[in-house]
């Protein structure tokens, strides 16, 4: 599987995972040369919340991991990001 497509799929089981999580603002991401990065942005940047975000990760995908930022405002992502819909993952 190309290393895109399968970073696609990871992102896509990701915004699945978190979901449900209550502090979840929005989530973007950006493919960059082979890694995908994702922005969390999240209403609490509170320790408990990014463990949650991390436990969310490797419970989904242990063996494709995405490089995470986090951030409280959308305002910090990077303006090529994609907006991830998370209507649609749900």
């Amino acid at each position: 599987m190309r290393q895109d497509t399968e970073a696609h799929m990871a992102l896509y089981r990701f915004a699945h995972a978190l979901a449900s999580l209550d502090t979840l603002d929005s989530l973007y991401s950006m493919m960059i040369d082979t890694d995908m990065h994702v922005w969390v942005v999240l209403h609490d940047l509170s320790r408990p919340q990014e463990e949650a975000v991390f436990d969310a990760q490797i419970d989904t995908d242990p063996d494709f991991l995405l490089t995470i930022h986090f951030t409280d405002s959308p305002d910090t992502v990077p303006a090529n990001a994609e907006k991830v819909d998370l209507r649609l993952v749900v």
